[in-house]
């Protein structure tokens, strides 16, 4: 077991009632983060969210977190739980010191989105977790889709990447973004359908965020999805990604990702949008958009591996999902780095199973129960 590296003194603060644009009021925690940025006490989050109990065996060191709706099982020492008989990893262990546990972020966020059943808002500071409590709990319902939004990545004077030919990334994005568009308006008219770019134009990231937040401004239950294509220095690296957003990414290469696909932000940001990104993560929307990460990586590998196998869903700082307000994905569809992988990304007939692919995910996250 790693040595704790603490100054294990507790403190938390409440502070004043807070109100976030959109949000209902409710009181908002401050908890200390020990380790450098790396743990948060159990006993601080019960403190807040009073519906948490933990048990711990004394000689296995095997423990688990309850709530009604449901639990995670973990051994102190160990740098891995499970949750509804998956098993995650994460980058530290999780620790004891005399009677208190400390759990990594990564774990601190799977409680929140998986086991409170209301929104709580949250983020990460360099020395402290902000929680929002509301006064009233929102119950939950279930997944629908009323509204799909679709942005291409990249575009205009920002190519992305691109392959050994000049084959760019924003060409393959827009295809795939295209056939999606073109498919959901024949089989779900009902469903209002946009996207962020029809054509080879420059879109700032904020301004594709705010895109998408006008669409949810008059029209409920919409998702955002995210089409690009990866790059790596080895023509060997091959598969496809999800991401949802969050900030304590999966693993290095999922924060280099993201700091890739990031370094397009313009000059002059938009203030409402750089204010929306700012704000607290909600737990609901972080949990459903993980949902859809789920749902739309299963239909890919289903449609398209061992052609482009599975890397898994992952979660990153994605600055397009953090200003979106809904349920948000990036797709990446494939490496355009390898030759074979790219040679299917060109290709028109391979698009086209890929935007099939994401509907069937669509719609098997539209049908699930929140």
């Amino acid at each position: 077991m790693e040595t704790n590296p603490f100054n294990f003194q507790k403190r938390l603060i409440l502070l004043f009632l807070f109100c976030i644009p959109t949000l209902v009021r409710g009181e908002v925690a401050k908890l200390p983060i020990y380790g450098k940025g790396n743990y948060i006490a159990f006993s601080d989050l019960k403190s807040i969210l009073p519906e948490l109990s933990t048990k711990l065996k004394k000689y296995t060191s095997v423990g688990g977190i309850y709530t009604p709706q449901g639990n995670l099982q973990f051994r102190i020492g160990s740098s891995f739980y499970t949750l509804d008989g998956k098993i995650y990893k994460l980058p530290k262990a999780i620790l004891k010191k005399e009677d208190e546990v400390y759990l990594p972020l990564d774990m601190v966020e799977a409680v929140l989105l998986n086991l409170i059943a209301y929104d709580v808002r949250y983020q990460f500071k360099e020395s402290e977790l902000l929680v929002l409590i509301p006064k009233e709990t929102v119950p939950k319902r279930s997944l629908g889709v009323k509204a799909i939004v679709i942005d291409a990545g990249h575009g205009g004077k920002d190519p992305g990447t691109s392959d050994q030919t000049g084959y760019f990334e924003k060409e393959v994005s827009l295809g795939v973004a295209r056939y999606t568009y073109l498919y959901l308006r024949k089989y779900y008219p009902e469903i209002r359908v946009e996207m962020v770019r029809k054509d080879d134009r420059f879109v700032e990231l904020e301004d594709r965020s705010k895109f998408a937040n006008r669409v949810l401004s008059d029209t409920r239950d919409v998702i955002f999805i995210s089409f690009h294509c990866n790059a790596s220095l080895s023509d060997k690296a091959a598969g496809f990604e999800v991401y949802y957003l969050s900030q304590s990414p999966s693993t290095e290469t999922a924060r280099e990702t993201a700091l890739l696909e990031n370094r397009t932000i313009g000059k002059h940001k938009n203030p409402v949008v750089s204010e929306i990104q700012s704000q607290m993560l909600s737990s609901v929307t972080q949990r459903r958009s993980k949902k859809l990460a789920d749902a739309v990586a299963e239909q890919y590998e289903k449609a398209l591996s061992p052609e482009i196998p599975s890397r898994g869903v992952k979660k990153a700082d994605f600055s397009v999902l953090r200003g979106s307000l809904m349920p948000a994905v990036l797709v990446e569809m494939g490496y355009l780095t390898n030759p074979e992988e790219s040679k299917k990304l060109r290709d028109k007939t391979f698009q086209k199973k890929i935007a099939r692919s994401v509907i069937k995910g669509i719609h098997e996250y539209a049908s699930a129960k929140d």
